[in-house]
């Protein structure tokens, strides 16, 4: 099922209320006794959000110098305009498949 983000006006005016309440309280403050605790298992295949869905991902872009062989830098300027997001594209790619497929789970004590 899609995630349907709202706008403050969608909101009733109960939930904005809430909401309001909640950003004004410290972490401990907050009843999450409701929620089970996660298992180390499930945290070890815990994956962000932004690695799953791009959509829920909005990067900021970093200016950097990089160098890149002359063929491969060609090979994407040939499709046009736009090969950097492209390159950016496949580097993500990449790095989420990676991600996904040899997950190093985070030690607990």
């Amino acid at each position: 099922m899609p995630i349907v983000r709202k706008t403050a006006k969608e909101l009733s005016s109960a939930n904005e209320e809430r909401l309001k309440t909640l950003a004004n309280m410290s972490d401990s403050e907050i009843d999450t006794s409701d929620m089970p605790a996660l298992s180390v298992e499930q945290l070890a295949r815990f994956m962000p959000a932004k690695l799953l869905n791009r959509s829920l991902y909005r990067p900021i872009k970093v200016p950097i110098k990089v160098n890149y062989d002359s063929d491969i830098l060609e090979w994407f300027k040939s499709f046009g305009k736009g090969y950097q997001t492209r390159m950016n594209s496949a580097l993500r790619e990449y790095m989420v498949a990676h991600c996904l497929r040899e997950p190093e789970p985070p030690e607990y004590k």
